[in-house]
C-alpha cells in the first residue's frame, strides 16, 4: 500500500498526464488533491489576524518572499509553517518586518513581491526547509511546476481551504499570455510568468504561494482571471528577475 506521500506524488503524476483527471477533478486548489507538508516543506500560511490570507515561502530560518498584494495593511500577520493545516501544527512565527518591492504597482500587480522577516527563526528539519531561489535572470523554465496552497477550491467558494493542496501546472508561451490578458488590457511584463493547465490553476488565498521544480521556486502566485478559466492563465512574478533585489534587501538587514 502506497503512503501518504507516494499516494499524493502518484496522483499529482496523473493530473499532469491525464486530461481525464482534470476534468473529474476541476472544482479543486483548482484541479488538484490534498497533499502533505513534506511535499512543500519550504510552503508557510501567511494570517493576518488569525486567519489565512496568502501563502509564501522560507527563503532563510527568518525570511519569507510572498506576493506584496497579499500585504496591504501594516495589521498583525503571522506564519505558520511544517504543517498542512492552517490552525495548528507546525511553526507559528509573528512577523516584525515587511519590506515590499518599492516598484509595486497594487493596480497593475507590476513588481508583485515583498519580503517578511519574522520575530524569531524557524527551526528547520523535517517539514520545515528552505526553498531554493533561481539563479539570477533565468529566462529558461521547467515545463511542468507544482503550486500549492490552501486556497479556495473554486471561484466562487466562501471560504479558504483548511488543508493543503496541490496541483501541477505546464508555463504558457509569453507572447500568447499577453495576447490572452490584452482583451482586458492587463499588462503582462517580462517580470511575470504564466502557466496553466485544464482545469487546474491556482485559486483565491493561494497568493504568495511559490511555483516550484525540484525543490526551486521560479515564481509566486499574483493574479488571474476568475480561477481555471480556460481563457485566462494564472499569472506569476518571475522570481529570476528579483533574487538580486532579495539578496541586496537580505545584505542590508543584516548589516
Amino acid at each position: 500500500m502506497l503512503n501518504p506521500h507516494a499516494l499524493a506524488i502518484n496522483l499529482l503524476l496523473l493530473l499532469c498526464g491525464q486530461r481525464t483527471w482534470a476534468t473529474s477533478l476541476k472544482d479543486r486548489i483548482v484541479g488538484g488533491v490534498e497533499i502533505p507538508i513534506q511535499m512543500t516543506p519550504w510552503l508557510a500560511s501567511l494570517s493576518v489576524q488569525g486567519n489565512h490570507s496568502c501563502g509564501s515561502a522560507l527563503i532563510t530560518p527568518r525570511w519569507l518572499v510572498t506576493a506584496a498584494h497579499c500585504v496591504p495593511y501594516p495589521e498583525r500577520y503571522s506564519v505558520r509553517a511544517g504543517s498542512s493545516s492552517v490552525r495548528e501544527g507546525g511553526q507559528q512565527r509573528a512577523v516584525v518586518k515587511i519590506l515590499v518591492h518599492p516598484g509595486f504597482n497594487p493596480r497593475t500587480l507590476v513588481h508583485d513581491i515583498a519580503l517578511l522577516q519574522t520575530r524569531e527563526p524557524f527551526k528547520l528539519g523535517g517539514n520545515v526547509q528552505l526553498i531554493k531561489l533561481p539563479l539570477p535572470g533565468l529566462s529558461a523554465l521547467p515545463k511542468t511546476l507544482l503550486v500549492a496552497g490552501w486556497g479556495t477550491v473554486h471561484a466562487k467558494a466562501n471560504a479558504t481551504e483548511t488543508r493543503l493542496r496541490g496541483t501541477l501546472v505546464q508555463t504558457i508561451d509569453q507572447r500568447r499570455c499577453r495576447r490572452l490578458y490584452g482583451v482586458w488590457r492587463r499588462p503582462i511584463t517580462d517580470d511575470m510568468l504564466c502557466a496553466a493547465a485544464a482545469g487546474r490553476d491556482h485559486c483565491y488565498g493561494d497568493s504568495g504561494s511559490p511555483l516550484v521544480h525540484q525543490g526551486s521556486t521560479y515564481g509566486i502566485v499574483s493574479f488571474a482571471y476568475g480561477c481555471a478559466d480556460p481563457r485566462f492563465p494564472g499569472v506569476y512574478t518571475r522570481l529570476a528577475n528579483y533574487v538580486s533585489w532579495i539578496f541586496g534587501v537580505l545584505k542590508s538587514e543584516a548589516n
